[in-house]
C-alpha cells in the first residue's frame, strides 16, 4: 500500500516534543486495512479487520468489530483491545456513538422494527462520571443516533432505523439537543425536517431542505445560539445530498450533492457535485464535479478540502480556490492522533 502522507497538515513543533504523532487511513475491502503511519518516520503500523465506523479517539481508532461483535480500539503501538465500557448490553442489537474532547456519547438499540428500545449513555473518555441520559421507546421504527458532542450538550437524530446505513451520504430526520446533565431535550429549529443531510459545527446548524420548487435542496444555516436563519438557494436539481462538514473557524463548511441512477442495484452509478459554503458572505459554489464517482467530503485543511472516494480507497485533496483535484493517498483518510 502506498501514501503519500498530508503534510498539508499542521504539526506544531513535532520535532520538539515527546508526542508522537500519526495518520490514520482506512483501505475498505473484504477485510479492510487500517494504517497509522508516523509522521516523522514513516513508520507504519496496520490491522486487517471486519471493522465498521472507524472513528478517532485519543491515541487511537474507535470501531466496530463485526467479527466478535465488540467495540475495540487499535492503537500505532499495535494494540488492539476491547474498548473499557462502551460495548453492546443486555439484549442491545446495535450501538452507536460521537464523542468531542474528554466526552463520549452512545446509544443503544434494542428490539425489532417497528418497536424500538433506544437507550443514550454519556461519560468522560476515561470512564468516569458514566450515566444513564436519556431513554426512547416507540412503535414507530425510529431510533435516536448521536451526532455530535458539544460541552453539556449532545445533539442527537431520531431517523428510521438502518437507513442511514444504506443513503449514500450521510442524512438525518429529526434533529434535537440532549442536555447530558439533566436529560432534557428540545428539537432544533426546523426540526423535524425532511431525510437530508445536515451538519453541526462553530455553533451552526447547516441543515439542507428540498426547495420549494422541488428543484434539489436549499440550505439553511442556523446560528444555535442566536436563532438566526440564512438560507442559501439550491445549486440544481439532484436526488440526494448530505455529509456536511463544517471548517472548525466557522468559515467555510462543505456538502456532497448526488445525482444516482438505479440505487441499491448492481448497475448503480453516482455522479456527485461537492458544494463550498462561505459562511461570511452566506453564498455557495460548486466546487468540485466528478462524473461517475462518489467523493464525500472529510474534512478541512489549510486552504483546501479533504475528500474521500470509498469505493476507489483514495483520498483527494481539493484546492478552495480553483476546485483542482490532486490524490494523496490511495486509502481514506480518517485523521491525526497522538501518542505520547
Amino acid at each position: 500500500m502506498i501514501f503519500a502522507l498530508l503534510l498539508l497538515l499542521s504539526f506544531t513543533s513535532v520535532t520538539a516534543q515527546t508526542t508522537s504523532v500519526y495518520q490514520a487511513f482506512v483501505m475498505n475491502g473484504p477485510l479492510d486495512r487500517l494504517t497509522f503511519i508516523d509522521v516523522l518516520t514513516g513508520a507504519q503500523t496496520t490491522f486487517d479487520l471486519d471493522g465498521d465506523r472507524y472513528t478517532l479517539i485519543n491515541g487511537g481508532v474507535l470501531f466496530f468489530d463485526r467479527t466478535t461483535n465488540r467495540v475495540r480500539t487499535a492503537a500505532p503501538s499495535g494494540t488492539l483491545r476491547d474498548h473499557p465500557f462502551v460495548q453492546l448490553s443486555g439484549d442491545a442489537r446495535r450501538i452507536d456513538w460521537a464523542l468531542s474532547g474528554d466526552q463520549i456519547v452512545w446509544t443503544l438499540t434494542s428490539g425489532a422494527t417497528p418497536t424500538l428500545t433506544t437507550t443514550t449513555y454519556a461519560a468522560n473518555l476515561d470512564g468516569s462520571n458514566e450515566r444513564q441520559v436519556f431513554a426512547d421507546s416507540n412503535g414507530e421504527g425510529v431510533r435516536a443516533f448521536p451526532v455530535a458532542v458539544n460541552g453539556t450538550t449532545a445533539y442527537m437524530d431520531f431517523q428510521p432505523d438502518n437507513i442511514g446505513d444504506i443513503t449514500p451520504f450521510r442524512q438525518y430526520a429529526g434533529l434535537f439537543a440532549l442536555d447530558l446533565a439533566t436529560g432534557a431535550t428540545a428539537m432544533l429549529p426546523g426540526e423535524p425536517g425532511c431525510f437530508c443531510g445536515g451538519g453541526i459545527g462553530a455553533g451552526r446548524l447547516i441543515r439542507l431542505a428540498l426547495a420549494p420548487d422541488l428543484a434539489g435542496f436549499d440550505v439553511h444555516v442556523i446560528d444555535l445560539t442566536l436563532g438566526s436563519e440564512h438560507i442559501i438557494p439550491s445549486l440544481g436539481t439532484f436526488t440526494q445530498g448530505g455529509d456536511v462538514v463544517i471548517d472548525p473557524g466557522g468559515r467555510y463548511a462543505a456538502y456532497a450533492l448526488g445525482e444516482i441512477r438505479d440505487l441499491g442495484l448492481p448497475t448503480q452509478s453516482v455522479r456527485t457535485v461537492v458544494a463550498l459554503l462561505d459562511l461570511a458572505t452566506m453564498t455557495q459554489r460548486t466546487l468540485v464535479s466528478a462524473p461517475d464517482r462518489q467523493l464525500r467530503p472529510l474534512q478541512f485543511s489549510e486552504g483546501a478540502l479533504l475528500l474521500g472516494d470509498q469505493l476507489a480507497n483514495e483520498t483527494l485533496k481539493a484546492d478552495l480556490s480553483t476546485g483542482d483535484l490532486e490524490t494523496v493517498a490511495q486509502a481514506v483518510f480518517l485523521g491525526t492522533v497522538q501518542n505520547s
